[in-house]
């Protein structure tokens, strides 16, 4: 997993490393995202699939958790029980994602199929988004970023394959392309993250500060 904004934090880390009291910071979890979008028979953009893989430590802490508190009989019942919850709390959220369209913000109308497994000792959390309308990609490039906007979990897109988009076949579509744009917090923004402990309130939307953008376009 690569945090693109680290050689800024090593600078930060430098300085902070000297005062007291910044040995917790933010943020405390880690998710490597996939992200593909689904195009109707019309080339529409019509949904939107989350595939998180979290980082080894927060993914155990959430797979233990779920053995001991869900219910179920097996622990992959125990597991779809947690899956569930947790898309039921993301709704606060907009599941952590933030879309346009153009200049419009495009709103999110059902968040369905919540999967949780354990994969080659990673815990991964799947859904899937409905857009709450389609989504032209030849007439409007769609812009989205996903973040939790306290920071207490860092996402960030895999490499090379955290972005695709297919067809209504389920194909790869050839003819859409992506760009992705790290972010670039600004070095005291950076450091008031750092200083945050683990219970520390937040402002709301820190996050956005440390979130990647991509824009897609279609031909």
């Amino acid at each position: 997993m690569i945090r693109r904004w680290a050689p800024l934090m090593v600078a930060v880390l430098a300085l902070l490393v000297l005062l007291p009291g910044t040995l917790q910071a933010h943020p405390h979890a880690w998710i490597d995202l996939e992200i593909t979008f689904e195009r109707d028979r019309d080339g529409q953009l019509t949904h939107m699939h989350h595939n998180w893989r979290f980082d080894p430590t927060y993914g155990q802490y959430l797979y233990d958790d779920a053995q001991e508190h869900q219910e179920g009989t097996t622990s992959e019942e125990r597991l779809q029980a947690l899956a569930a919850e947790i898309l039921g709390n993301l709704d606060e959220y907009r599941w952590y994602s933030h879309i346009k369209a153009g200049d419009e913000t495009i709103g999110i109308a059902a968040a369905e199929e919540p999967r949780m497994a354990m994969e080659e000792g990673l815990l991964h959390f799947r859904f899937r988004l409905e857009l709450s309308q389609p989504v032209d990609p030849k007439a409007r490039d769609l812009e989205y970023k996903v973040y939790d906007p306290t920071f207490f979990i860092e996402v960030l897109h895999r490499e090379p394959h955290g972005i695709r988009v297919v067809d209504a076949a389920g194909l790869v579509d050839a003819a859409c392309e992506t760009r992705l744009e790290r972010p670039r917090p600004d070095p005291a923004m950076v450091a008031r993250a750092m200083a945050l402990d683990y219970g520390a309130s937040v402002d709301y939307d820190l996050g956005r500060h440390f979130a990647e953008r991509v824009t897609l376009h279609c031909d």
